[in-house]
């Protein structure tokens, strides 16, 4: 999948749940292209990441970010969890979402993102991270939702996340001129304290 100047590709899924497989199938990514230096997704769970009870949905994707062309290497990301539901008459629950951005050899971590969402605690609700400028990343991000009684009933059922890229500075003109001025005003003072 292209998402302005990158691409999002090598996916793949690893599933440690202790309730049924989750069912990939109902999972839909949709490329987020609102901000050209911001390319990114959004993942919806279309109900596949609910459990009940203690069960526990323990699902790690991996995937790969790459610059498209000569396109603006990326700098950052960021992730939130944008929905999530604890059923009335939960005890608790937690849906936690985490991060690691690793550089193009797949050993050297560039950072971390974690963010949660707690029942009965303050939740972190987005995480953002910057890194020295990549033209590729890869991407491993972990899914927990579980409950903390038998009768809870937790679900995700939205996350983003973004990929920044560094805007390629490009001088105004108005600039240039000033520039241009200062030089020629500092050559004409050397010029003329020679003289």
């Amino acid at each position: 999948m292209t998402i302005n100047d990158k691409l999002f590709d090598n996916w793949s899924a690893d599933d440690a749940s202790t309730v049924a497989p989750v069912d990939l199938a109902l999972i839909r990514v949709i490329p987020l292209d609102d901000q050209a230096l911001n390319p990114g997704f959004e993942l919806f769970a279309n109900g596949a990441l609910t459990t009940t009870g203690f069960d526990q949905i323990d699902l790690d994707l991996a995937f790969r970010v790459s610059v498209v062309g000569g396109a603006s290497r990326i700098i950052g990301s960021s992730l939130e969890v944008s929905a999530f539901e604890f059923a009335a008459g939960n005890f608790g629950g937690m849906v936690a979402v985490s991060s690691d951005v690793l550089a193009a050899n797949g050993t050297d971590i560039l950072g971390e993102q974690n963010v949660l969402a707690l029942l009965s605690l303050t939740s972190i609700l987005s995480d953002s991270i910057t890194y020295a400028s990549q033209a590729v990343v890869l991407v491993e991000t972990n899914i927990l939702v579980t409950g903390d009684d038998p009768l809870d009933r937790v679900a995700l059922n939205s996350f983003t996340q973004r990929f920044n890229q560094r805007a390629v500075q490009v001088p105004e003109p108005a600039s240039l001129t000033f520039l241009g001025l200062t030089l020629l005003g500092l050559w004409r003072m050397r010029y003329r304290s020679r003289v």
